[in-house]
């Protein structure tokens, strides 16, 4: 028994440090762009990059591990033997993704993935731009390093496993494989593994340095789509033709609700809350004083349903897509625009705060990838404040001092935007305060009265004159558990913007979705947003004489919503009908091209 349990801790500790050497050797060789990276942190990406390191190496080790209990049923079993072939097969994939991914990382300096496999039958176009010394190398190293890689496998390996003194010792092993179940799935959390558990620094270089190649790639590989082949309803020039022009970024303004076109920004990002659930005195009373005093958009709809997917429509205005999660694509993340990244540019220094599990659906890594040069969440709270199963409750979140304000430090000389998701409002709906009598509605009651603490906070400070504090929902909520997430009225949500950097008091009605916060905003500070392809600055000239409209994507299914109704379309049958209004076949068509050229789009990236 001790040969076979010396036998995995040692196959599992060459993985490790062959995924170690891996790291550096990508390091050394890409220090080029390291563009300015300490080396204290590119040290870190060793330790950070380690928990996808043990999940990759559990993996490979879940046949050598059955070969292992096989063995008890034998008197002298060629253990070497049998695994060699399974060893050549990993040393091979772990070579080459390694190799590549270095070496393709000098060029393209981003991290290889799955996506890239779409070239595999067209090696011109995937090895397009390297030069000839390079293509040589690789497959020089890939000879040369699966030997090796195959070498220590071999070498960690007994020649046979000894027959075992009785088969229930083999009963002992049920805990190593407990613990290499756990292994794989990377944390006892909500989170499962995925990009996101590297992901540390703002520095990106030290980033996809803590990357596990081999486990991003296999990753990667079950959740490619080939995006720009997916619903492929009419001719890709006649979708474009008929939805494109609406999304021209158009800079004129026919508007001005700001008084500095550099404010200190705050964007607070709601759990949940629809339209109907918080904008009223009962639920919502300091939501509804804020937009009685700033600026209110009253025909606001989430682009998507759930939290992974309404961050990316509100941070990169991208909309809403019914069938995946952009979020959770780590290769497609880093290919996104991002608000955060864009005022970076602009001297701002950017930092989001969540107080539950950041690296739940791969959010760190998004946040990361898009220009948030501080990512902080459960881990900054003391775990005292972890009253929830979610994590720290709103109380200890929505706080000045949290997000960095304070009425007697002075003033930072960079110019802040802040993002910060709250919790508390999400089911199943346990907070510490008890005022309404229904869980659910008590929940963003909360949350509203801890929106108060910080905004009323936050009026008294200096900063308050240049602070701009935009204040949405992720995604819309059902009022009652009977209600469809693909209801209309679950999609619409509140939007506003409140503080002292608002010029006056706005109603806004026209039609919009939350992903065109960013081009609306971006617009009133001067700032180019034609970047962002899906939003659109609703308070241009063209927007106010063009089509204004919504949609809405719910799992497999999505909703055109604008002043005449809502037309639905089925994303399996493609079929459409009228929700609410009269049936249209213009509105039928255009919710298809649309839904087609956002796939078009998301596959050109």
């Amino acid at each position: 028994m001790s040969q076979r349990l010396a036998f995995i801790f040692r196959l599992f500790a060459t993985l490790i440090l062959i995924f170690i050497i891996q790291k550096v050797v990508f390091m050394l060789v890409n220090l080029g762009h390291a563009d300015g990276a300490p080396f204290i942190q590119c040290v870190a990406a060793l330790w950070h990059g380690l928990r996808l390191d043990i999940v990759s190496a559990c993996y490979i080790i879940i046949l050598p591990a059955l070969v292992m209990l096989i063995s008890f049923f034998f008197k002298r079993f060629p253990a070497r033997k049998v695994l060699t072939p399974y060893y050549a097969v990993a040393a091979l994939l772990m070579a080459a993704v390694f190799i590549a991914d270095t070496v393709l990382y000098f060029f393209w300096t981003a991290k290889l993935d799955a996506g890239e496999l779409i070239y595999a039958d067209k090696p011109k176009v995937m090895l397009a731009g390297l030069q000839w010394w390079a293509v040589l190398a690789m497959f020089l190293l890939l000879g040369l390093v699966t030997w090796h890689y195959l070498w220590l496998m071999r070498r960690s390996t007994p020649a046979r496993f000894h027959a075992p003194r009785s088969l229930w010792s083999a009963l002992v092993f049920l805990p190593l494989a407990a613990l290499v179940f756990l292994g794989m799935r990377g944390s006892v959390t909500q989170s499962t593994a995925n990009p996101s558990f590297a992901y540390f620094s703002r520095f990106q270089f030290c980033n996809h340095a803590a990357l596990n190649p081999f486990f991003n790639m296999a990753r990667s590989a079950f959740k490619t789509v080939d995006f720009e082949h997916e619903f492929q309803i009419f001719d890709s020039h006649v979708a474009e033709a008929a939805v494109a022009p609406g999304y021209q970024f158009d800079a004129s303004l026919t508007d001005t609700l700001l008084r500095t076109n550099r404010p200190d920004i705050l964007l607070v990002v709601w759990e949940g809350g629809n339209f109907d659930m918080v904008m009223n005195d009962s639920v919502g009373p300091n939501i509804m004083r804020y937009a009685a005093e700033g600026v209110s958009f009253t025909n606001c709809y989430a682009n998507s349903f759930r939290t992974d997917r309404g961050l990316v429509s509100i941070l990169s205005g991208w909309m809403g897509m019914p069938t995946t999660s952009l979020m959770k694509m780590g290769d497609l993340c880093r290919k996104l625009p991002g608000i955060a990244d864009c005022l970076a540019a602009q001297g701002y220094a950017t930092r989001f705060v969540f107080g539950g599990d950041i690296d739940y659906t791969n959010m760190r890594g998004y946040l990361l990838e898009t220009g948030f040069a501080t990512v902080d969440g459960s881990a900054y709270f003391p775990a005292t404040k972890h009253a929830s199963s979610w994590g720290a409750p709103d109380a200890y979140t929505l706080l000045p001092s949290v997000l960095g304000y304070d009425n007697h430090a002075p003033q930072h000389s960079a110019k802040q935007f802040n993002a910060i998701l709250t919790l508390s409002s999400h089911e199943p709906w346990i907070v510490p305060m008890h005022r309404l009598a229904d869980e659910r509605k008590n929940s963003f009651a909360y949350t509203d009265s801890c929106l108060a603490v910080l905004v009323d906070s936050l009026r008294a400070m200096p900063v308050w004159d240049s602070l701009l504090i935009i204040i949405t929902p992720d995604h819309g909520v059902q009022m009652s558990s009977s209600q469809s997430l693909a209801s209309p009225a679950m999609a619409h949500i509140p939007m506003v913007w409140t503080g002292g950097a608002v010029r006056a008091h706005r109603h806004i009605d026209c039609f919009m979705n939350q992903s065109d916060m960013v081009a609306t905003l971006l617009a009133q500070m001067q700032i180019d947003a034609s970047q962002f392809i899906f939003s659109r600055n609703i308070l241009s000239r063209s927007y106010a004489t063009g089509y204004q409209y919504a949609m809405h994507s719910f799992k497999n299914g999505c909703n055109l919503i604008d002043p005449s109704g809502v037309t639905s379309l089925d994303c399996v049958d493609l079929s459409t009908s009228s929700v609410e209004g009269p049936a249209s076949d213009h509105k039928s068509f255009f919710l298809k091209a649309l839904l087609q050229y956002i796939y078009q789009q998301t596959g050109r990236l």
